[in-house]
């Protein structure tokens, strides 16, 4: 008797969590549908840090959570396939009670090679909790990028007038001669010098690319990287970049960005989220200084 009224207990909290684990879904008329038909994005746009997002739209009030799955395919003979040009987190989302949208997460892959765009097929397949809508197709088109790269490392290279606005004596102004290695050359189309940057007798190296798409050329410039061995009262040491004021955790990691458009005559200094970006002074003693610091933002204008 005893194990029979153990057994029975047992077996409803089996039943009782197996209840809770179920998923009740919407049961009000609603349907599902993709926001966009069509989105053009540059195939080296992002990064599996930095992610781009489908999304869905919910039509109609609903009363419990909607689940929403895709299926990926290929478009056409070139077409972009997951894991390969791309790489989609999940093919399932689920849309909470009262929310109208929602997003497939994704990033694509870039490459060096010159190709032309791919393609690929995102379409919503199963919906719980709703039904599925008319436009249920989204086409993402990888633009390629590397075609762009002759025309633009060429138009960004040559002299241009920067303008800081120093901390520490007012604006501050060089000439810089942007400068890339020659076709065959291990950095042609991804990297050029920056001289006399972002002061006289400093150089800097930045990452070169451009995006189609949204018809711009980036320089980026690495935090932590030196622009100069030079003996100070101090003793010797390397001038290199910096975010600050800012945590130590953030002082030599991230990078700045000039945005130029695709005419290469002036490029913007973006905004650093994390802080000023300055020049800090690393003494071979292990000791930092303050070398110069800027206020947000900067230019460069072509001569």
């Amino acid at each position: 008797m005893k194990f029979t009224k153990i057994f029975s207990i047992a077996f409803a909290a089996v039943a009782l969590a197996a209840c809770s684990d179920s998923e009740e879904f919407n049961t009000a008329d609603v349907s599902v549908d993709m926001k966009d038909s069509v989105v053009r994005i540059s195939e080296d746009q992002a990064s599996s840090t930095s992610y781009s997002y489908i999304p869905v739209v919910v039509t109609g009030e609903t009363n419990g959570p909607v689940k929403v799955t895709i299926a990926l395919s290929p478009v056409g003979d070139n077409g972009a396939v997951d894991g390969v040009n791309y790489v989609m987190t999940s093919t399932t989302i689920t849309i909470p009670a009262g929310e109208t949208t929602g997003r497939f997460q994704y990033y694509p892959k870039g490459d060096d090679i010159e190709n032309p765009d791919r393609a690929f097929e995102a379409k919503i397949v199963k919906v719980e909790g709703g039904k599925i809508g008319q436009n249920n197709i989204t086409t993402v088109t990888l633009v390629d990028n590397e075609g762009l790269i002759p025309t633009y490392y060429a138009a960004i290279q040559g002299e241009y007038t920067s303008v800081f606005a120093s901390d520490y004596g007012g604006d501050v102004t060089s000439t810089v001669t942007v400068s890339g290695d020659e076709k065959g050359q291990p950095g042609y189309g991804k990297t050029v010098k920056l001289l006399n940057w972002p002061e006289e007798d400093l150089n800097a190296e930045a990452t070169f690319s451009v995006d189609g798409v949204n018809e711009k050329v980036y320089l980026i410039i690495a935090m932590d990287q030196s622009l100069g061995k030079f003996n100070f009262k101090s003793g010797p040491g390397d001038v290199v970049t910096a975010i600050y004021p800012a945590p130590t955790s953030v002082l030599f990691t991230g990078a700045i960005t000039y945005a130029f458009n695709l005419d290469c005559a002036k490029g913007e200094l973006m905004p650093v989220e994390d802080g000023q970006f300055g020049l800090v002074i690393k003494f071979e003693s292990g000791s930092l200084g303050i070398y110069d610091r800027y206020s947000a933002g900067g230019s460069l204008t072509r001569l």
